[in-house]
């Protein structure tokens, strides 16, 4: 049996024909899908880390400032990875005073429910300076690329405002696939306005998202009910050709009672992640569903300053460093990541160049966020090649 795996949008130098044999198949080709989706990192930065929208009563100054308030602590939830960080004594006081780190606000009506929204941007100049006398988390403004594979069955049985956001989407059949016999329907770049509505709720945390196409070969790969029941293998296969840093598949629907429920598995390399939400709303349940996303990838990205070790350092060697460009690039792009203070030239031999870390964070850490970047390729422990 033959298989052909090729990634849409990367030519393959090596075109490559794999024969399997049908006993071997599954077994051999969730290895090498899991293999794959280990090496690929492709992280987005995030350029709106600092902006938040949240609901509020009216334009009032008193409603605005309880908003203000409330962006405030969404945002050290979206920067840090954690929602216990707003526990944390030194952010709860500066949250009194959230009108300090603001930069600027707007408001927005949603047409589909006329909710008003305040979006409020804030300083990140000073943000990172009271996250880190806080001794919080400091996720960075990169961070990997999140696959949602996300399928929903809205209820008719239970008539309330939050079955608003499927009206104008799931009942107009704008995919490809339609609606299948179940009234399911997969969120894709075809249904647009259910798309734009639902990823909020990821952006609320930070995490950029890539929808599938849902086209013919997405169809093949993965028929809507084996997503439904969340069969590993086709997900993973079905993922390969997206090149995403993650994968999260999952499936929504309304209960009898009108509580919305979330089961999904986050996929990333070998890890795989059960997720089970809900809540009172569609976004509300995959609000839920994203603050845990965010706390699995801030235990690998985020960085916090050990108070009682105080700083440490450590000693790069970066090669085919060619000219005074690249030069430059270097000791931005390293003295950019979360998790390094400093960063010192010891020497300069050619194209390669020695370097002085002086490390705010884990190094291990510090070290994925570099593999997740794709921009200094490792080549063994403490040596990198820089390859932009």
């Amino acid at each position: 049996m033959v298989v052909w795996l090729a990634h849409k949008g990367r030519e393959w130098h090596n075109s490559a024909f794999l024969f399997i044999s049908k006993q071997g198949l599954c077994v051999r080709l969730l290895v090498l899908c899991l293999c794959l989706l280990s090496f690929n990192a492709f992280a987005v930065n995030v350029s709106d880390l600092y902006r938040v929208s949240v609901a509020v009563d009216d334009q009032s100054e008193e409603s605005r400032k309880l908003g203000v308030q409330w962006a405030f602590q969404q945002l050290l939830i979206k920067i840090s990875g954690y929602q216990n960080v707003l526990e944390n004594p030194t952010l709860v006081e500066a949250s009194q005073n959230a009108l300090r780190y603001m930069q600027g606000f707007s408001y927005h009506q949603d047409d589909a429910d006329d909710q008003i929204y305040l979006q409020a941007w804030f300083s990140k100049a000073l943000l990172i300076p009271l996250m880190r006398r806080a001794h919080a988390p400091i996720w960075g403004e990169n961070r990997p690329l999140l696959l949602n594979w996300l399928v929903v069955e809205p209820s008719g049985s239970v008539a309330d405002s939050n079955a608003v956001i499927f009206e104008s989407t799931v009942n107009t059949k704008d995919s490809n696939r339609g609606t299948n016999k179940d009234g399911r329907l997969l969120v894709s770049e075809q249904t647009r306005k259910l798309k734009a509505r639902l990823e909020g709720a990821f952006s609320e945390r930070g995490l950029p998202v890539l929808w599938p196409m849902d086209d013919l070969e997405d169809q093949l790969a993965l028929p809507l009910n084996q997503l439904w029941w969340l069969l590993s293998e086709p997900i993973i296969e079905a993922s390969m050709r997206y090149q995403a840093d993650a994968v999260l598949a999952g499936k929504l629907n309304q209960s009898a009672e009108g509580v919305w429920q979330y089961e999904g598995i986050l996929f990333r390399g070998e890890q795989r992640l059960p997720i089970a939400a809900e809540g009172d709303s569609p976004l509300a349940a995959l609000t839920n569903v994203s603050t845990e996303v965010g706390r699995f990838f801030a235990d690998q990205f985020a960085i916090k300053s050990d108070p009682m070790n105080g700083r440490s350092g450590i000693r790069i060697l970066v090669k085919k460093v060619n000219d005074f460009s690249d030069y430059s690039k270097v000791l931005a792009y390293l003295q950019s990541i979360s998790g390094v203070g400093l960063v010192e030239v010891a020497q300069v031999d050619g194209d390669n160049l020695q370097l002085y870390l002086n490390l705010e964070g884990d190094w291990d850490k510090v070290q994925r966020i570099i593999r997740l970047d794709n921009k200094l390729s490792s080549l063994q422990e403490k040596e990198f090649e820089w390859a932009r």
